[in-house]
Parts: C-alpha cells; sequence; structure tokens
C-alpha cells in the first residue's frame, strides 16, 4: 500500500464514483480500479459496496477513511516542509475570489497579507462559485471564496457573512413592473450569470418560489456589465445589493425592486488535506481578522 493508492481510495469514497475520481487524479478508470483493489487486497476486507449507482464504503471502509485522510494531510505537510529547504524558497499562497465580495475587503486582506508575510507571492484568481469549488478540488487554490452552502465531503467551510441581494429594473419601467408583481417580471428580459455560479442557481430558485417562466434570458459573467445592461434599459437582473447602491449612487438609471432582496451566505473554503498548510493558516488569520470573526464570536 502506498500513498497513491491512499489517494485513490479518498477520491472514491468522496466522489463514490470511479470515473468521477479518475478525473479528478487524472488517471484512466482501469488504474483506479486497480489501485482499489490492490489496497483492499492489502487489508484483506472490501472497503466499498459496488452498485450500479456507483461505490459507497462499507464499515470497514468508514473506519479507515478518516486515517487515509490524516495520512494524505500528514503528507502534504512533508511536502511543505521538504520545499522550505529549498535556498531560494518562496512561499506561494493561492486564493480563489468572487465578485460579490467589496473591493474593500479584497484590499484589506490583500495588505494584511503583504505585511503579515512580506516574502509571500500572492496569487489571487477571480472566478465564480463553482469555478472555484473545482480548482480548489483540483489543488489548484489554497482556499477561495463560495456563495452558498458547501455539501461536498472533503471540503471544510468557514462562514463570514450573508451576502444581500438586490433586484433591479431599469428605472424607465419600475412603475409598470411593480404595477403588477411578481407576474410582470416574466415580460423582460433576465439577465444573469452562467450555471457554475451560485447566484445562478439562488436564481432559479427565486423563479419557482414566485412561479416565474421568464420568456428571455442573457447570459453574462461579469457583474458590473450586468448592472450596465439593465441601466441601459436591455432587462432585470438579481445582483449583489451593495454593486446595485453604488451604481444608483453614481447615477445609473436602475431602480432596486425592494419586495426582492435576497441573500446568500458566503463561505470560505478549503481541502481538509490542507487543514495544517502553513499558506492556508495565514490565509485563515487574515480572512479573520478582515471579517471580525473573533469579535463575533465573543
Amino acid at each position: 500500500m502506498d500513498i497513491n493508492h491512499l489517494k485513490s481510495f479518498v477520491a472514491v469514497a468522496y466522489h463514490c464514483n470511479l470515473t468521477q475520481a479518475a478525473e479528478r487524479l487524472f488517471l484512466s478508470q482501469p488504474a483506479v480500479s486497480a489501485q482499489i483493489k490492490a489496497i483492499e487486497t492489502y487489508l484483506g476486507t472490501p472497503l466499498f459496496n459496488r452498485t450500479s449507482n456507483g461505490m459507497s464504503l462499507t464499515r470497514a471502509g468508514e473506519i479507515f477513511l478518516p486515517e487515509a485522510e490524516s495520512l494524505l494531510q500528514h503528507k502534504h505537510r512533508l511536502d511543505n516542509f521538504a520545499k522550505t529547504l529549498a535556498e531560494h524558497y518562496t512561499q506561494d499562497a493561492q486564493i480563489g475570489l468572487i465578485h460579490p465580495i467589496s473591493g474593500k475587503r479584497v484590499s484589506k486582506l490583500t495588505r494584511l497579507l503583504n505585511d503579515s508575510a512580506p516574502d509571500i507571492q500572492l496569487h489571487i484568481q477571480y472566478g465564480m462559485s463553482g469555478e472555484i469549488l473545482e480548482r480548489i478540488l483540483s489543488k489548484q487554490l489554497h482556499g477561495g471564496f463560495f456563495l452558498g452552502p458547501v455539501n461536498t465531503r472533503s471540503v471544510r467551510s468557514i462562514f463570514l457573512e450573508n451576502i444581500q441581494y438586490s433586484l433591479i429594473c431599469p428605472s424607465s419601467e419600475a412603475e409598470n413592473i411593480k404595477s403588477n408583481l411578481p407576474k410582470n417580471l416574466e415580460h423582460y428580459i433576465w439577465i444573469e450569470m452562467s450555471g457554475v455560479s451560485a447566484s445562478n442557481k439562488h436564481l432559479q430558485q427565486f423563479w419557482r418560489v414566485n412561479r416565474l417562466s421568464p420568456k428571455r434570458q442573457i447570459i453574462c459573467d461579469y457583474p458590473q456589465t450586468i448592472i450596465d445592461l439593465v441601466g441601459d434599459g436591455i432587462g432585470v437582473a438579481m445582483v449583489p445589493s451593495h454593486k446595485a447602491q453604488d451604481a444608483a449612487n453614481t447615477g445609473k438609471p436602475i431602480t432596486v425592486i425592494e419586495e426582492f432582496r435576497q441573500s446568500l451566505p458566503l463561505n470560505f473554503i478549503y481541502l481538509d488535506e490542507y487543514e495544517h498548510d502553513p499558506a492556508l493558516s495565514l490565509i485563515k488569520r487574515s480572512i479573520e481578522e478582515v471579517w471580525e470573526l473573533q469579535k463575533q464570536a465573543s
């Protein structure tokens, strides 16, 4: 049994599917299957129940999983320690950001990270929540921000705040829309983000709750452009409230429909395997300070 066997076991345990685990590990399905069989042979007991719907852990697999996770955490710590022995070692910190986070928070977090570790090489990647989660699972990021609940077994989360969302429309259409809510909203183009964004899933739920079936949608993955399109009379959209307010304050011809304010939980997420990673620990401490989480707890 070697470390690759453990990685395959944990990946299959998380995904409950050989194909998905193989894709995550960049291996072929037969290779992952062979590694699972090898570790089961070594332990002398089946670790998975194999069915037409996928794979689920046996009792032995449930008991073995925390030990395998612990060994992978230790391997990760050892790898990081080995890197520090290099003569010209530079610590990397890779963070995934999403657009709903205010620019002031981003600046404060960046300044704090630079002041806490002047030699750190900071990498900031923007994306949508689904993209950030995928990059974390593929170990491209130490951690990142995510809107909505997180239900992935290998991922830990820290709740930060609730992000408020507002429904906005062109000011010229506000009176007509408000005359018959929510029904009149069906007659407008909805400008929305693509399916990998948490706000898209939230919007789909909003439509179901209000029994809306919009006839046309425009997909746009840049929040400021969405607000600009609404201001130009193209359609309606659900956007972060602080961005809507900023746009209104600068004279953008948009109106907030107050009846439909919503909120989504903002979390910072990271792989369980990275729990003791020095860069992640620094990022988490900085995030706690920026969001004043310790004050909230006390």
